[in-house]
């Protein structure tokens, strides 16, 4: 079982160049897939000479970068579009962002436990936020083990938990370790999950179970998030347009998924609240794409 990390990109080299260098501690990491995009010829000048200096470190470098911005949802479906093409079923890919940085200590004991398991499909890890975003905070419920769990299939609205844990769980962070064997199968994040996304990992983590597999949350697999503000699809978008695309998508994933009523209503009802705490033009969007959303068909 050898591991590659995929790492998708937006308008952040230097942030890049300082995670791959943490990356290169890791003797665990085979393999780095890395899609960028660029608004701008410097900063994807830029991108190139990080993956030079990445190349020094790693096995293989695997890279697609170009100028524009092709969004969170499409380069995350390159990096396993390019993982397919270049690896066989005894490798393992760790879905990573462009501002994670690894601890200095063993990833593959814990993770490759999970894995040897046929039932699992996915082992996520613990995501350990270093500031409190400003733009667009997350629910992150770490009061007791497995409350967290509790709310998210009493309510539909997702509570991560990032602390708890080993444990069986219906959705875990972004961090994830995925057997290549499931993306050879065609796992791939819908399109449909628009803007920058959310609950796009929810729909993949769906898709795993209904393949088959289990998911499992384990948190000696961790990350520290830097949480930046500059750079990256969020930072592109005021805080109106990310609660539009919040509640547009969450109710695009309740629908297409099929779940209860009441909990298309009380998700909701938890989104408009939060929405309502940053402004009345943050609630207005949200409305908007809550509207948009109920007016999509389904098959």
């Amino acid at each position: 079982m050898k591991f590659i990390i995929g790492i998708p990109s937006f308008n952040r080299p230097k942030t890049l160049e300082l995670v791959l260098t943490k990356l290169a501690r890791l003797k665990e990491i085979d393999t780095v897939i890395i899609v960028a995009d660029a608004t701008d010829p410097i900063l994807l000048d830029r991108y190139k000479e990080a993956i030079k200096k990445a190349s020094n470190h790693f096995n293989d470098v695997i890279y697609d970068i170009k100028l524009g911005r092709r969004g969170s949802v499409n380069a995350r479906n390159r990096v396993f579009e390019l993982a397919d093409q270049h690896f066989t079923d005894n490798y393992v890919l760790i879905t990573y962002d462009d501002d994670y940085i690894c601890p200095l200590r063993d990833w593959s004991s814990p993770v490759r436990k999970w894995l040897n398991n046929d039932a699992i499909g996915v082992v996520g890890g613990r995501v350990i936020d270093l500031r409190r975003r400003r733009i667009d905070s997350d629910f992150n419920l770490n009061l007791l083990p497995y409350a967290a769990d509790v709310l998210t299939k009493a309510t539909g609205f997702v509570f991560l938990d990032t602390k708890h844990g080993p444990r069986y769980v219906e959705y875990t962070t972004p961090l994830m370790a995925i057997k290549m064997s499931l993306i050879k199968k065609g796992l791939r994040y819908d399109l449909e999950y628009k803007g920058t996304g959310y609950r796009e990992e929810s729909d993949l983590q769906e898709q795993v179970c209904r393949l088959g597999y289990r998911i499992v949350f384990e948190p000696r697999f961790y990350v520290y998030h830097l949480n930046l503000e500059e750079g990256g699809n969020r930072a592109i978008q005021d805080k109106a347009a990310r609660f539009y695309w919040k509640s547009r998508n969450h109710t695009y994933f309740m629908l297409k998924h099929r779940k209860s009523t009441y909990k298309l209503i009380f998700s909701n009802l938890i989104i408009m609240a939060y929405a309502f705490l940053h402004g009345g033009k943050a609630l207005t969007s949200a409305m908007q794409g809550l509207r948009e959303a109920l007016s999509l068909k389904h098959n």
